[in-house]
C-alpha cells in the first residue's frame, strides 16, 4: 500500500490527522489532504517532512 498517515506539527508535538492518505496538494499556506474514501481535509500551513519508508507526512501549523 502507498497510503500514508498526515500529522500535524505544532509547539505541543505531532498530531494525526488523517490515516491513508492518498492526495496532498500544497497551495500556498494551505494544505489539502485526501484519504483513500475519498474524505477531504483543508489544513493552514505548511508541508514540513515526508518520510516514505514510514508512509509519514508532517504538516507545520501555521500560527494564529
Amino acid at each position: 500500500m502507498c497510503e500514508s498517515n498526515v500529522y500535524v506539527r505544532d509547539d505541543e508535538g505531532d498530531r494525526l490527522v488523517m490515516e491513508d492518505a492518498v492526495l496532498l496538494e500544497q497551495d500556498g499556506g494551505k494544505v489539502k489532504i485526501t484519504d483513500i474514501l475519498g474524505e477531504e481535509k483543508e489544513l493552514e500551513g505548511d508541508v514540513e517532512e515526508v518520510t516514505f519508508l514510514e508512509h509519514r507526512i508532517v504538516v507545520r501549523e501555521q500560527p494564529g
